[in-house]
């Protein structure tokens, strides 16, 4: 046998690799293949398709580049690097490739139907829509399409108009790849809740061992007040794929939320006391968190960069009174520069708690430059700064929280509070009854009103006694006015 029929039985040899999906062994033998005979364009094709199905898109686009050194106008290679560039949020360079597309093969219908997707990532959803009309010119009844605009009316907020896009893709294939989840996912925020079950059920029933549905199928049960169930769901979860830190974490929030009152959870905890029996809710709570804290820690010797892991287990310290096992665990998430907004403000609170507001300040504005619509960012933001006695600082991000939430109430109390610590009581009084006014019946707003009218008084009392003490030509004068201004209050 020589070389060229060693390449041949190697590729023949990588795909059935590929459809018993051992990408690895398949990668394997196609760069054999490569070695031996490196001008068969097909070849590297197969490469950069093993090599997404490994979620390696960087490695996949010099691969599918390499097909199109041996034939430039493959346009599927060139459909599979727009798509990778897509994946990897390279969203100018993926729509740029699939222009050169449509400039090779204006008819060439993919290369509209992945922009719909490229452009609704970037929020250009007209342009996205233009796409879809346009693909639509080419081929009617495209599931791809219909799938791909239905992500854009979700993004969007226009529900039924996505559920009715994503029924449409399933009607036109029915072994769409998990089309059943973005109907379920549409239904969730629709709020029509046992519709998304059910959904979600047949999305399992077509693939039982899909542990990210199982994970959404268990946020959606709590959300249903089956709590029970949902833990039953991450726990299967943890069976299915052990390997993964996924189930754990979402496991140990359950666990944190919800454990202690469990009945499954409570009778676990009877069966741990070596004999004596745990019925207290505080001691069952107690259980629940170590329990979560081995779930949290499980998840961390899989993946130390896992986002919220560290933040979890600071809660757990924090709780226990374990300041510096909390505050180690909070530096330690810091330093995986987390990019959720909803674990940057977790993480400010937490480091606030703990003492450590200057190290929240500078997570809160890291929280505000992601996402500058952050009103409780922008809230935090000003907390964490008058802590440090930043008041100037602080008042302009109450005002920054404001403008993007004008009925924020906690950062109007803020700025009253503010300005009665700078004894500027003009201001402090101005956003106290803007407050009132927002809130009438806001206890702490009616205690720091009576607080900054007592302060007003004794300010005025203090400077009118002065000037009647320590007079000049005017200032007695002066003094009587302040007080009646005052009494206008």
């Amino acid at each position: 046998m020589n070389d060229w029929d060693d390449a041949e039985r190697r590729v023949e040899r990588a795909q059935e690799l590929f459809e018993q999906q051992r990408w690895s062994e398949a990668l394997e033998e196609l760069r054999a293949a490569t070695n031996i005979n490196p001008y068969n364009a097909a070849w590297y094709f197969n490469i950069g398709l093993t090599l997404d199905e490994m979620d390696r898109f960087d490695e996949a686009i010099d691969a599918y580049r390499r097909a199109l050194e041996i034939e430039p106008n493959d346009l599927h290679a060139m459909t599979h690097i727009g798509a990778d560039l897509r994946r990897l949020g390279r969203l100018d360079e993926s729509i740029a490739t699939f222009e050169r597309i449509e400039a090779v093969d204006p008819s060439y219908e993919p290369s509209y139907c992945n922009r719909i997707l490229a452009y609704a990532e970037i929020g250009d959803h007209q342009r996205a829509e233009e796409m879809f009309y346009t693909a639509r010119l080419f081929k009617d009844q495209c599931p791809d399409c219909y799938h791909n605009l239905g992500l854009s009316l979700l993004e969007r907020g226009n529900l039924d108009k996505a559920v009715w896009c994503f029924r449409k893709a399933a009607e036109l294939d029915e072994s769409f790849p998990q089309i059943e989840l973005r109907i379920a996912e549409s239904l969730w925020q629709k709020g029509e809740l046992e519709a998304a079950r059910q959904h979600y059920l047949m999305s399992l029933r077509k693939e039982p061992g899909n542990t990210d549905t199982l994970l959404d199928l268990g946020e959606l049960l709590i959300e249903m007040g089956r709590v029970d169930e949902a833990g039953e769901k991450f726990h299967r979860a943890i069976e299915l794929a052990p390997e993964r830190p996924a189930g754990y974490f979402h496991y140990g929030q359950w666990l944190l939320r919800h454990g202690a009152a469990s009945a499954g959870l409570a009778s676990a905890a009877s069966a741990d006391a070596n004999g004596f029996r745990i019925g207290a809710f505080s001691e069952r709570t107690a259980f629940a968190h170590d329990r979560a804290a081995d779930a949290f820690r499980r998840v961390l010797a899989l993946d130390p960069t896992f986002a919220g892991a560290h933040l979890r287990l600071a809660g757990i310290h924090h709780s226990r009174g374990e300041r510096t096992l909390a505050r180690k665990h909070l530096r330690a998430e810091m330093l995986l520069r987390p990019h959720n907004p909803q674990i940057l403000l977790e993480l400010s609170n937490l480091l606030i708690d703990t003492g450590l507001s200057r190290a929240s300040i500078a997570c809160l504005k890291r929280l505000v430059s992601l996402d500058p619509d952050h009103a409780d960012g922008w809230q935090n933001l000003a907390v964490a700064q008058f802590l440090c006695d930043r008041f100037e600082d602080g008042i302009e991000s109450c005002r920054r929280c404001l403008a993007v939430d004008p009925k924020h109430v906690m950062a109007v109390y803020n700025l009253a509070l503010a300005y009665e610590r700078l004894r500027k009581y003009e201001q402090a009084t101005y956003w106290v009854e803007e407050g009132l006014r927002l809130d009438p019946r806001d206890a702490s707003l009616q205690r720091l009103e009576l607080r900054i009218r007592v302060l007003r008084w004794k300010d005025w009392l203090g400077r009118a006694l002065k000037n009647l003490l320590f007079p000049t030509p005017t200032g007695a004068v002066q003094g009587v006015r302040h007080l009646w201004r005052g009494r206008k209050h």
